[in-house]
């Protein structure tokens, strides 16, 4: 499977386009405090997933479920 296959599936990318298009001096002050406030929310969402895999097995991209426990 190519890179450009693989991107096409990948919503993160999206995202990360997005906020690279961010234009913080065009925004209103109300609207950078509820940007700020999604940041924050997020970033804590994705430490704390990259705390769960990290002690986990090496796991892939593609990897979204975890093994049953015996």
């Amino acid at each position: 499977m190519s890179d450009h296959e693989t991107d096409i599936h990948d919503l993160s990318l999206g995202v990360i386009h997005a906020l690279r298009m961010i234009d913080a001096q065009a925004m209103s002050y109300s609207q950078l405090r509820r940007l700020y406030a999604a940041l924050v929310n997020t970033i804590a969402d994705v430490e704390r997933e990259i705390g769960e895999r990290s002690g986990q097995h090496k796991l892939t991209e593609s990897s979204r479920f975890k093994s049953p426990k015996s």
